[in-house]
């Protein structure tokens, strides 16, 4: 572990399974996540490239209900906010979640996300960035927090036809600052050649076609925050932002 006591990287976290120190549930979310991120046909190769290059962050908190573990979770973002520039040009924070005692429904999933997502937002130590607008349905807006906007994807046991957002041990938060995606973002060749491709390869990998509400950031019929934890189906979609942006 890094002396941050909080955030693993990828060799850390091996050392610390070789080892017996990281106990079984945490074992248990890596080596699936790692197991998931190593095929060959997963869509998003921003996220495998990630994992094969040591430049994404783990975190492991609580069950999301938990005020100390919110609390972990608040700190380990701070943290990892504080020096993603320092670590590589396109990183990644993957939040792990304890899984929870019994089976949930697909909708105490997504009371949880936006839970932490608003815990997160009510107690962010620095204002709103000025140059994100605080309107959910502006285009423009993202989640934000410590000053920095960022893109955000979940994933939970409840997506079995969705599999790129499919893990079986509870929830799973993945966070990329904004920053590590401005190149690959609106209409330039890269972006719209790395988003053909991710679409491409979603069509092969999910066994249900892309969810309607996935666009990309800025698009003026994209909301971003629909894409943060899509609907099993594609006939559900969010019309309401679940909270309040404080001022």
């Amino acid at each position: 572990m890094n002396e941050t006591g909080l955030l693993f990287d990828r060799s850390e976290l091996q050392d610390a399974i070789e080892t017996g120190e990281l106990i079984a549930w945490k074992k248990k979310r890596y080596i699936e996540f790692r197991e998931t991120m190593q095929s060959t046909r997963y869509p998003c190769y921003f996220a495998v490239n990630a994992e094969r290059t040591n430049s994404a962050r783990y975190l492991f908190v609580g069950v999301p209900n938990d005020r100390d573990a919110l609390l972990k979770l608040r700190e380990g973002l701070r943290q990892y906010l504080e020096q993603y520039q320092s670590i590589t040009e396109r990183t990644t924070l993957v939040v792990f979640f304890k899984p929870p005692p019994k089976e949930q429904s697909e909708q105490e999933y997504r009371d949880q996300f936006w839970r932490v997502l608003e815990f997160l937002h009510k107690r962010d130590p620095d204002p709103w960035p000025s140059r994100i607008p605080r309107d959910p349905n502006d285009p423009e807006w993202e989640f934000c927090f410590s000053g920095e906007p960022m893109f955000i994807v979940g994933r939970a046991p409840f997506y079995t036809e969705r599999q790129s957002r499919y893990t079986p041990y509870g929830l799973e938060i993945t966070i990329q600052p904004r920053r590590v995606l401005d190149d690959i973002s609106g209409n330039t060749m890269k972006g719209q050649r790395a988003r053909s491709v991710i679409g491409d390869r979603l069509k092969d990998y999910d066994e249900i076609a892309p969810h309607p509400d996935i666009g990309d950031y800025g698009d003026s019929e994209t909301r971003e925050w629909k894409q943060y934890l899509l609907p099993a189906s594609n006939e559900e979609s969010l019309t309401e932002f679940p909270f309040e942006i404080q001022s």
